[in-house]
């Protein structure tokens, strides 16, 4: 399932954030990727005698280019735009003292290390030349009173699944083959955000093996400005996490309003919705989406609502009423909470994950190219109008794409922006500009349509804060270190000095040690 294809939404069919995915896969039955690139030789740095000495005391699997029934799967990454990058090795960690282990033979061979837990790293930082750390064997999820310890290899359709069998949640994203780690580390946007705060503000404690290859569990007490760190500083920049535990929260139906509207209508749309931020009550979260990718754009604008249906129905019918113009055809329906957060997964998990990944998977890989923004004020006429007319512009131009604006305030803004390493707390809206492309679409296409996608960034900096979102990377933002973090850069930088002083995990747009 692609963007594309969610669009078409349906309570049982929900995809709301980055996934990527083809322009002509096929929502019902995604092919399996069959088309991967033929494995070239590569040139190993060490010899068959090193390699050996490393598979002998992992308890997981090293996976080497030799091994070309496996390696051709195990090196790729979601996004196709990386197929050119071929790693030394891939270790699947079994166990915590397998990562601890992989990271002592890349110091001890100087070799550059990355590591992965899902692989939909905007910028290819789930990939390297040098070794790839995998912790998707590590997946185990364990519920307690209140708690759920989840492994850092876990996918959200595997949490998801487990988690609301037992009548509980943590506040996750939509795109259910990502991986918690990137996910929390970076922050976690979805739709009980502005009830329960970011995936990151869930978060209790993390397990996570250090440069130095200690094994360190963090929290507000212990290791407290690592734990900091965790929680929105990037993924992959302070160590290997192999688990977290996170507050959960009780499950309820969620009543879904749309309405879709004709793309004329964008700018009075915008002038209504905007300020839901601040009239909705927390319960309430919301999307709008002006939609370019087929012949006929359209905007098209949800509220999900964990109140219920009768008192969420006034509000939804409040923001229709103030909006000059008539949807072209709207929705209204209640689901479980599994259901709504599942779609077609619900029936299928195994199905959701990445072809390449784990066994049983059918989700295809894909190309795509995206930037984001915040917005801590309306966008004015003037912005709105702006806007408009460059997506116009575009559909002229032949730019397919669309953009997903995100309510943000609620809980998430109940956390100062020093408190976490994630300081966009003050944003009423975040915007990601999106275009999902074909797997078979070349390196510069992809890389064109990113310079298209950063251009909505300048557009729109009269009015933007200027922020980016660090899960959403782009290549292309050349202050990054503000855009992601803004002053929480500086903090950063210390405790990436402290538990990682000789710049071991050295990836695109990462923190630099102080």
């Amino acid at each position: 399932m692609n963007r594309r294809q969610f669009m078409g939404f349906s309570a049982a069919s929900l995809f709301l954030t980055a996934c990527g995915g083809s322009e002509s896969s096929s929502q019902s039955t995604p092919p399996l990727q069959t088309n991967l690139p033929a494995v070239p030789p590569v040139e190993s740095m060490l010899s068959t005698e090193q390699w050996q000495a490393l598979e002998n005391n992992l308890t997981g699997r090293l996976i080497l280019p030799t091994n070309t029934e496996h390696y051709s799967n195990a090196r790729v990454v979601f996004n196709v735009r990386y197929d050119h990058i071929y790693p030394q090795a891939i270790v699947h960690c079994a166990t915590e003292q397998d990562v601890m282990t992989a990271l002592a033979f890349v110091k001890e061979h100087n070799m550059h290390v990355t590591s992965r837990s899902g692989s939909h790293g905007y910028t290819g930082n789930s990939t390297s030349e040098g070794l790839v750390i995998d912790v998707t064997p590590l997946n185990t999820i364990t519920l307690n009173d209140g708690t759920a310890r989840i492994g850092a290899g876990a996918r959200l359709t595997d949490i998801y699944d487990q988690l609301t069998a037992q009548g509980v949640a943590v506040p996750l994203g939509s795109c259910l083959s990502v991986g918690i780690a990137g996910l929390v580390q970076g922050g976690g946007f979805g739709v009980v955000g502005r009830a329960y705060g970011l995936t990151s503000d869930n978060l209790l404690s993390a397990e996570i093996v250090t440069a130095q290859g200690e094994i360190i569990t963090c929290d507000k007490t212990n290791h407290a400005e690592l734990f900091w760190a965790l929680q929105g500083g990037g993924g992959g920049n302070f160590g290997v996490a192999t688990a977290f535990t996170f507050k959960t929260h009780p499950t309820s139906d969620i009543t879904v309003f749309e309405a879709n509207f004709a793309f004329d209508d964008f700018e009075e749309v915008m002038a209504n919705w905007q300020t839901l931020a601040q009239t909705w009550p927390d319960e309430m979260w919301g999307q709008c989406l002006p939609d370019w990718t087929s012949t006929i754009a359209r905007v098209n604008v949800r509220a999900f609502c964990l109140n219920t249906q009768e008192v969420a129905s006034v509000y939804w019918q409040d923001f229709l009423n103030r909006t000059n113009a008539i949807p072209t055809s709207s929705h209204v329906n209640t689901n479980s909470y599994r259901d709504v957060m599942l779609g077609n997964c619900s029936t299928s998990i195994t199905s959701c994950h990445i072809a390449t990944q784990l066994s049983g998977g059918r989700m295809p890989r894909g190309a795509f190219a995206a930037s984001s923004d915040f917005f801590e004020k309306p966008i004015p006429p003037a912005g709105t109008a702006a806007l408009k007319a460059f997506i116009e512009q575009s559909i002229s131009s032949g730019n397919r794409g669309m953009i997903i604006l995100n309510l943000m305030g609620g809980q998430i803004a109940n956390i100062e922006a020093t408190d976490s390493a994630f300081n966009h707390r003050n944003a009423q809206v975040s915007a990601e500009y999106y275009t999902a492309l074909s797997p078979s679409a070349s390196n510069d296409r992809i890389d064109s349509t990113q310079q298209w996608q950063n251009s909505f960034r300048q557009l729109m900096s009269p009015w933007s804060t200027g922020g980016a979102y660090v899960n959403y990377l782009d290549p292309l933002i050349s202050n990054w270190q503000h855009a992601y973090y803004g002053d929480n850069y500086l903090k950063l930088q210390q405790v990436k000095l402290h538990y990682d002083p000789q710049w071991l995990f050295k990836l695109p747009q990462g923190i630099v040690p102080a």
